[in-house]
């Protein structure tokens, strides 16, 4: 989005009188005046903000089938697309740029059926309206955010312009501002100047940090201004540079997304770099061809429309387990107190730990059909030189492989343990945005969340960041539950870092038995794997059940072996040892700063705690990856 200043115009553009008449609005017959009140504002927002987010409209159509929402079926994760591009474009033009748009939007619509797209603008002069219109004609949500408190913003547009701008945003699911950059007064943004042009430089952050995808309608000239076109593109795909990103190691991969550039002509450069309206779509830089990068961002894309295809096929059981799952995290008690943007990332985090246990079941029993078929064809095996039938034998030896593959092939392309883990990693970095924010964190879980696995989970960092997105434009003050800091702050000790320290010393222990107790059936299985042995030494003829039992105990102890193996019992006992410790340790000082009622520190500490959980999640991702899904060899 440009800072320049508007090119005047004494009526509004013709495109945008054709789109108030398709919608039947009569907004041009009675025309918003200069001197509006901030009351009659702020009506027009309260109507923007009843309306439901992606998360509230699944859950009442597909869940409690109240069926609030649209009509179309989509899930709970939608892909948001920032739009940003130059004011002063011409007349003209503009058809040819709306067919463009219009083409782009319907394509990823057709591409990723389940999924609902958001649009985020900050609704400038020119391609920002442009993007808005076509959006709201076919059916995408419209988020607005200003660079600014909306009085001082709309002192860029003039009279037909407030208009547009007006109309636009009561059309919008809701709107947010940004707050002044460097706490400056709200004097010092009056005027265009740096101090303003700052704040046109962090509403381009934002769009290029929250969205999926940007569109620039820009000339591909490439330009130093501050909080222009060409910055807001070099942000998405080289990423955001402080102050208006949180500090992060050089080693880190930067936050970065393709841009979808359309070449666009305009008032003050009507030659553009490259064939007007042509569509290059850019990318970061990383990838060894242009075809890796595309198949990257498509595949991101595509889980992204898996997890809500799961979310639709599996509401049902959403529908039965959703309540106990939130339950888990947090008591049903205190939902209803707590503001929207609370509410939705608590529903959020039910349907992403619900899918991850269902997948879960599904991963580890399928593991062990995998290693129950190859005991049995191993148990055939040694059977084959009895006076059994050897044809049945060698048909069933084969069987028992076969079922083997052909469970793997199945479990593969359904990408079981895959979405096991990924939906795992989503629900636990929600957990923590979900107590950061009670506590009263204004941090985004996704800056600091799969750092160390970006290229291959980019797309879970992404919803993290986008279950925010709806959700922001809260009036701050609703921001903030009924309750008092000191309140917040001795919940989020109960029922995060209690709950977790009880769960970690919990589950190492329970994953202890488990390994012990196969391990003592491994054990006992060899000695009589022995003892079998040595009593066939002693007897003169052999005993065909006998070499049946010396052959197949080894197996049958090697795949509970291997069981443990898969299921990593042992990394995690040492992993779940270290974070029951770490989080009484967390409990002891935390207890300490709330109880001396500092609480500054206790919400520094409660962010740092958050990091360091957010990097042990990640581990233990990695952890599981690294034990695949697959048929034993050997």
């Amino acid at each position: 989005m440009s800072n320049l200043l508007p090119q005047r115009r004494d009526k509004p553009c013709p495109t945008f009188v054709a789109y108030l008449r398709k919608m039947k609005l009569d907004t041009l017959k009675n025309p918003v005046k200069h001197d509006e009140t901030s009351e009659d504002i702020s009506e027009a927002e309260d109507r923007a903000f009843a309306s439901e987010s992606v998360v509230e409209e699944f859950i009442d159509r597909e869940v409690t089938h109240h069926h609030k929402g649209r009509s179309a079926a989509h899930g709970p994760l939608p892909i948001v697309i920032g739009i940003t591009g130059h004011r002063d474009l011409r007349d003209e033009d503009i058809p040819k740029i709306e067919d463009v748009l219009r083409e782009q939007y319907k394509a990823v619509q057709k591409h990723y059926p389940s999924t609902s797209f958001i649009l985020l603008s900050a609704l400038a002069d020119g391609a920002d309206r442009v993007g808005a219109r076509l959006a709201l004609e076919l059916g995408i949500r419209l988020i607005v955010v200003l660079p600014m408190p909306r009085h001082l913003y709309e002192r860029d547009f003039h009279e037909a312009s407030l208009v547009e701008f007006r109309e636009l945003m009561s059309h919008a699911e809701h709107s947010f501002d940004l707050p002044i950059v460097e706490n400056r007064e709200p004097e010092e943004i009056l005027s265009h100047g740096f101090p303003r042009n700052q704040q046109y430089a962090a509403v381009g952050a934002y769009l290029a940090t929250h969205s999926t995808i940007l569109i620039a309608l820009w000339d591909g000239v490439p330009r130093q201004l501050f909080g222009g076109t060409s910055q807001v593109v070099r942000y998405k795909l080289e990423g955001v540079p402080e102050p208006f990103a949180p500090p992060h190691s050089k080693l880190d991969a930067p936050d970065s997304g393709p841009v979808y550039h359309i070449v666009t002509p305009r008032v003050s450069n009507p030659k553009p770099n490259g064939v007007p309206f042509a569509l290059h779509r850019l990318y970061p830089t990383g990838y060894r061809t242009k075809g890796e990068a595309e198949q990257a961002y498509r595949d991101m894309f595509e889980r992204m429309d898996t997890f809500n295809s799961d979310a639709l096929n599996f509401a049902e059981e959403l529908k039965d387990h959703r309540r106990a799952s939130k339950e888990s995290l947090f008591p049903s008690k205190a939902h209803k107190s707590m503001p929207a943007i609370l509410r939705e990332t608590l529903d959020f985090y039910s349907i992403a730990d619900v899918l991850s246990q269902r997948f879960q079941t599904r991963t580890n029993l399928l593991q062990k059909w995998l290693l129950m078929f190859l005991f049995f064809a191993a148990a055939f095996q040694q059977l084959y030189p009895s006076t059994l039938d050897e044809q049945a034998l060698v048909a069933l030896y084969l069987a028992m492989f076969m079922l083997a593959y052909f469970s793997h092939a199945w479990a593969k392309r359904k990408a079981f343990q895959a979405k096991y883990l990924d939906y795992r990693a989503l629900a636990e970095g929600l957990r923590v945005q979900f107590f950061w924010r009670l506590a009263g964190i204004k941090d985004s879980a996704a800056d600091y969340y799969m750092r160390k696995q970006k290229s291959e989970l980019d797309w879970i960092r992404h919803a993290v960041r986008t279950s925010m997105t709806e959700t922001l434009a809260d009036d701050p003050s609703a921001d903030i539950p009924k309750t008092t800091e000191h309140e917040r702050l001795t919940q989020v000790l109960k029922h995060w870092v209690e709950d977790q320290s009880r769960y970690f010393g919990h589950a190492a222990h329970r994953d202890h038995e488990k390994r012990q107790k196969i391990e003592r059936w491994v054990g006992i299985l060899f000695a009589a794997t022995l003892g079998f042995a040595f009593v066939q030494i002693f007897i003169s003829s052999s005993i065909p059940y006998i070499w049946l039992a010396v052959g197949t105990l080894p197996v049958l102890a090697a795949v509970m072996h291997t069981y443990t193996e898969k299921m990593a019992y042992t990394e995690h006992k040492r992993q779940y040892d270290r974070m029951s410790v770490f989080y009484h340790r967390a409990k002891v000082h935390l207890e300490e700063l709330i109880g001396a009622n500092n609480i500054s520190e206790a919400q520094s500490f409660i962010a740092e705690l958050g990091r360091e959980a957010l990097i042990e999640n990640g581990d233990w991702i990695l952890t599981h990856r690294d034990r695949p899904l697959e048929v034993p060899k050997g």
